[in-house]
């Protein structure tokens, strides 16, 4: 296939849907050779966090000289940063060729009356295949949903196991209470390898502890009450934790120091076999991590941030930084989620920090109409705008920006789902680019 065909036989399987379950990749997998029985895997689930943990991960073993592989989901801005070698994505013709084969294999599975495997066991199995041609030291692997029968289970014998914050998300496939997710996603920890957990609440740390006890081993309990954050810009934070004083990260969100931490505890596990992972690598690679979206600063004046919270927990973190550091600044929201999601409680928790807030529709198809959105939230805002889209979002506020005699005061946030902040990015950039001075943009 060639790279516009992969991405046209990728659309296809979308339309199919999700299933979770094993059999399907499994059987896939073998007729690959089992690719992934021969890499050496950090196995990442949770509700939110899996990917700042990954990056600061990615970064501090590049930056001690290995060759990682990552697997990415979901995307910002192009299908490819999903399978990734050192933070590079994959090429178009690399992608093109892995997804014949893996399509190959599929088509003689369905030849053979088998289950067509989905799009998400279809990537994972051509990202385990690439990252084995690569020759990765290390393989930073993100759940896509849940653990247990999440196609990235496969995965008999990690390196390690890491379980970020889990909250209430994707409650349909996952369950309805806390430790029934917390069941599903304590699935990934495997007997005698090591785990490292996030702080949790004590129904999930229950469910969680249960199951290492039951595979044999004895977790790495991240302690936020050894966490102190020493200072906080916009340029970056220091924090300490346990024996580590002063450490610097350029991720912003009062959580990215949190997730720092869960870091830094897969880390000292993972020094006892690398001797290149040294104290100060440590350091370097923490403070080199880049994670866009974020609570991400993508404009200065007037400030705009964009985060990817699209659940209650995570617009609980976001809504508790905004206070923390930006307590009597004037403060419009954006917000644009999926139809699936809980954005009625995720627009109530975000409207401590503000009374007003412009909803836009998310150009896909779970995208939550506009208007909609709108009715959902007037409950708790005294300002509720409606653009038809991210970008006519951006145009909308920024004209209410130049109208207003509070410019330095003013900061807007765009919030509610991953799939919105590549469109915001590039209608800010837009308005920098041809509406400069109009706006009085800088």
């Amino acid at each position: 296939m060639t790279y516009e065909e992969t991405l046209n036989y990728i659309n296809q399987l979308n339309s199919r849907g999700i299933a979770l379950g094993l059999e399907r990749i499994t059987a896939l997998l073998e007729r690959l050779g089992n690719p992934q029985n021969h890499l050496r895997c950090i196995h990442v689930a949770g509700t939110n966090g899996k990917g700042s943990v990954c990056a600061f991960l990615d970064s501090t073993l590049q930056k001690a000289g290995l060759r990682t592989g990552r697997y990415v989901s979901p995307t910002l801005y192009d299908y490819r940063e999903r399978i990734q070698i050192n933070g590079n994505w994959i090429e178009e013709q690399a992608l093109a060729e892995l997804l014949t084969t893996v399509k190959n294999a599929c088509d003689r599975m369905t030849e053979e009356h088998q289950e067509h495997p989905t799009v998400f066991e279809v990537e994972t199995a051509a990202a385990f295949l690439y990252f084995q041609q690569q020759n990765c030291d290390y393989v930073l692997l993100e759940v896509g949903m849940g653990g247990r029968l999440d196609s990235t289970n496969v995965i008999e014998k990690p390196v390690l196991s890491i379980i970020t914050s889990i909250s209430l998300d994707h409650t349909a496939m996952l369950g309805n209470s806390l430790e029934e997710i917390a069941a599903e996603k304590g699935g990934i920890i495997k007997t005698g390898c090591p785990a490292v957990l996030a702080p949790q609440q004590p129904e999930v740390m229950k469910v969680l502890m249960q199951r290492c006890m039951e595979c044999g081993i004895t977790p790495a309990v991240a302690d936020e009450t050894q966490l102190r954050q020493i200072n906080w810009s916009t340029e970056g934070q220091l924090f300490d934790y346990r024996q580590w004083q002063h450490v610097t990260i350029n991720l912003l969100g009062d959580y990215q120091c949190t997730n720092a931490m869960i870091a830094l505890e897969a880390l000292q596990i993972l020094q006892k076999n690398e001797a290149v992972l040294t104290d100060e690598v440590i350091r370097a690679g923490l403070a080199e991590a880049r994670w866009p979206g974020r609570f991400e600063v993508i404009h200065q004046k007037p400030l705009v941030i964009v985060d990817g919270a699209h659940n209650p927990a995570g617009a609980q973190a976001l809504a508790d930084t905004l206070q923390k550091h930006f307590a009597g600044r004037k403060i419009t929201l954006l917000m644009g989620v999926f139809k699936d999601k809980d954005y009625t409680e995720i627009a109530r928790i975000m409207s401590a920090c503000s009374d007003s807030i412009c909803c836009f529709a998310p150009q896909m198809e779970r995208g939550l109409d506009a208007d909609n959105l709108a009715e959902a939230v007037r409950p708790f805002y005294r300002q509720v705008m409606i653009a038809e889209t991210a970008e006519k979002a951006v145009e909308q506020v920024f004209a209410m920006y130049s109208r207003n005699e509070d410019k330095e005061e003013r900061i807007f946030v765009s919030f509610g789902s991953l799939s919105t902040i590549c469109d915001i990015e590039q209608a800010v950039k837009k308005m920098r680019s041809h509406k400069e001075g109009q706006h009085g943009l800088e």
